[in-house]
């Protein structure tokens, strides 16, 4: 962690430590995103899915996992040993769909089913059950996994779209805050610059140099002026206690900005106006293929179409062929003896006649894949009609911060000439206001713009998909 990040923490944490001095930072849009990656609640969420996947995987792969089984069945009566049924086996499950198993049988007694007549040390077997036609290719258990794994890897998507709404969403706030803060210090200078001006028109009365009325529009003017800096101190604490939502420490302890932290200022503002952005092509390009709500979609079909191959497996018929080796264990050994000509074979087979809910399943599944397409485009189109907004709003408020740059510089040179003509007695207060008013607005314009093109910009990336990775 950089002595910067905990500097800032330090400010953070300002009223709990009981400091009573502090050095005033600058909280940076960056600093805020470390915060939230680190330790926002949404963030650890969104991690959370990660292991979800995994989770999902795992348990999938379950359906492979070799499988001991034993039974043991006796019935006495009379002080007869009717028949004593012993059985233990292992079961090894393939991918291609063939079932490896072995096992040992030992039964005895006076009712004993002839068909589990077994010699008298028991019989062992081992062989295999192979599925010819539906599960051949395909079947429930691979399709499991298959899609489970799909899953896994949609999982960091889920991340990516999570926090890239969570980016976004801290951002607005962010510049929401920047921008409040810097109406407010503008207001604060004017109330300044007002209180200045009625002190001195109020001294030039006092020497008969000025009329009462220009003392009585001087003070208005710091009426109203302290009304406006009221409002912006209000939306400005409103601002920092929305912006406190979004920051959050360890052990899930959040955080609330305090009066050591502040904003970029203005100047910092029209600097951050002139960051570069890609062509609208460069980034229409990668929304098909990279953005997450389009990668989730795809990930979406692949499942789907895992599903729809094993709807049209289930339209094959069943065959399911089974060999065994059989040996009478001689001694301690098991394969002594061991011939193909002990052996047991089965074939079983079934096939549905008309096959009606098979192609009714594959024809909803078939009708659930066009749904799914169908729904993508839709939300292809509407992320592209996103970024296009974004796009131009970033280009045309981009324009428009270089203008009110250059109108608070003529402004200001305008009100500096206003008030020479008020010294050498040729002016008004009145003018002096309302010059003053010129350069109070397009101060104010120019801090809106400013904001509302970092978010734009910020907004470009969001609907491009690429905001949490490009930080």
């Amino acid at each position: 962690m950089s002595n910067k990040i905990i500097g800032i923490i330090c400010g953070l944490l300002l009223p709990l430590l009981g400091s009573a001095q502090a050095t005033i930072k600058t909280f940076s849009q960056d600093q805020l995103l470390w915060f939230v990656q680190n330790y926002h609640p949404v963030s650890k969420q969104a991690d959370l899915f990660l292991q979800k996947g995994e989770s999902t995987v795992r348990m999938a792969k379950g359906g492979f996992d070799p499988k001991i089984d034993g039974q043991f069945d006796q019935k006495s009566f009379d002080d007869k040993n009717y028949y004593s049924l012993l059985h233990g086996g292992l079961k090894v499950p393939t991918w291609y769909g063939i079932e490896l198993k072995t096992g040992f049988d030992q039964n005895n007694g006076i009712r004993l089913n002839p068909e589990d007549d077994v010699p008298n040390g028991g019989l062992w077997y081992g062989g295999v059950s192979i599925t010819l036609g539906n599960g051949l290719f395909i079947d429930q258990r691979r399709a499991t996994l298959k899609q489970a794994k799909f899953f896994s890897e949609s999982t960091i998507a889920e991340q990516r779209k999570l926090m890239n709404d969570l980016y976004f969403d801290a951002i607005k706030s962010y510049w929401k805050w920047v921008a409040a803060w810097n109406q407010f210090v503008v207001y604060d200078e004017s109330l300044s610059l007002a209180i200045d001006r009625f002190k001195a028109v109020k001294g030039s009365y006092s020497l008969g140099d000025k009329p009462a009325i220009d003392t009585l529009e001087a003070f208005i003017l710091v009426q109203n002026r302290q009304l406006s800096r009221t409002n912006y101190a209000l939306e400005y604490q409103n601002a920092t206690l929305a912006l406190s939502n979004y920051l959050w420490f360890e052990n899930n302890t959040p955080l609330l900005i305090t009066d050591s932290l502040r904003p970029v200022n203005l100047t910092q503002l029209s600097r951050l106006a002139t960051t570069p952005y890609d062509t609208l092509e460069q980034l229409m390009i990668g929304i098909d293929n990279s953005h997450p709500d389009m990668i989730l979609y795809d990930f979406k079909l692949a499942t789907m179409q895992i599903d729809r191959r094993l709807k049209k497996e289930a339209l094959k018929p069943t065959v399911n062929v089974q060999y065994n080796v059989l040996n009478e264990p001689v001694g301690n050994s098991v394969i002594s003896g061991l011939t193909p000509s002990n052996s047991k074979f089965g074939v079983s087979t079934g096939f549905p006649i008309f096959l009606r809910k098979q192609r009714g399943a594959l024809q909803l599944t078939n009708i659930k894949i066009q749904e799914t397409q169908f729904g993508r485009q839709q939300k292809l189109l509407e992320l592209q009609n996103k970024l296009r907004v974004y796009y131009n709003e970033q280009l045309t408020l981009n324009n428009q911060v270089i203008l009110y740059t250059d109108a608070v510089s003529n402004s200001n040179r305008l009100l500096a000439g206003e008030r020479q003509k008020f010294s050498a007695g040729e002016s008004s207060v009145f003018m002096v206001n309302t010059r003053e008013n010129y350069v109070i607005n397009a101060r104010l314009k120019l801090v809106e713009l400013t904001t509302k093109y970092q978010v734009s910009s910020s907004g470009v990336r969001w609907a491009a998909g690429t905001l949490f990775n490009s930080n």
